[in-house]
C-alpha cells in the first residue's frame, strides 16, 4: 500500500465524515421531532457533542497514521470506523430516507462521501494485505464505534430528562 495515497483517502474519507456530522448536528433533530416518535425530546446540544466526538476520535486516528503510518492497529481502528460509517449511511440514513419519504439529514452526505470514502479505506487496506483476518480485528472497532456512539446520544438524552423531571 502507497502510505502516501492512503493518508490522502483517510484524510479525505475524515473530510467526509466531519461533513458529515455536520449536516446532522445542523438539522437531525428538526428532521426527527418532525418524522419520529422518541420516548425523549430530541437535543440539538447533545447532538452536537456527539458528532463532534466521532469527528475528533476519527481525526486522532488520522494523525496517528499519519505520524505512524507503520502502525497497523491505527489503521485497523479507522477501517472499523469506515465500516460503521458505511453502515450508516445505508442504514439509517438512506432506509429512513425511503421508508419517511423525506430527507433524513445524512443521507446524501452519507451515500455520497462516507460509503464510497469508507468502501475505498477499506479496499486499500485490503489490498495491501495489512492483516489477512482484517475483517476480524475490525469489525470490534466498528462495533465500539456504534456502541458509545449510540450509547452516549441515549444516554445523555436520559440523563437531561432525568434532571428536568428531577
Amino acid at each position: 500500500m502507497n502510505a502516501t495515497s492512503y493518508r490522502l483517502i483517510a484524510v479525505l474519507f475524515a473530510v467526509g465524515v466531519t461533513l458529515h456530522n455536520l449536516e446532522e448536528a445542523m438539522f437531525l433533530v428538526r428532521w426527527e421531532r418532525a418524522h419520529l416518535r422518541w420516548r425523549f425530546n430530541p437535543d440539538p446540544k447533545i447532538y452536537w457533542v456527539v458528532t463532534t466526538l466521532v469527528s475528533v476520535v476519527i481525526w486522532i486516528l488520522i494523525v496517528g497514521i499519519s505520524a505512524r503510518p507503520d502502525r497497523a492497529r491505527l489503521q485497523l481502528a479507522l477501517s472499523g470506523v469506515a465500516l460503521a460509517v458505511a453502515i450508516n449511511a445505508v442504514f439509517p440514513h438512506l432506509v429512513m430516507s425511503l421508508v419517511t419519504r423525506s430527507y433524513m439529514p445524512g443521507a446524501g452526505t452519507g451515500m455520497l462521501l462516507n460509503l464510497p470514502l469508507g468502501a475505498w479505506l477499506i479496499h486499500e487496506q485490503l489490498s495491501a494485505h495489512v492483516l489477512v483476518d482484517i475483517w476480524r480485528q475490525a469489525v470490534p472497532y466498528a462495533v465500539c464505534l456504534a456502541v458509545g456512539t449510540f450509547g452516549i446520544l441515549f444516554g445523555a438524552h436520559a440523563v437531561v430528562a432525568w434532571k428536568r423531571h428531577a
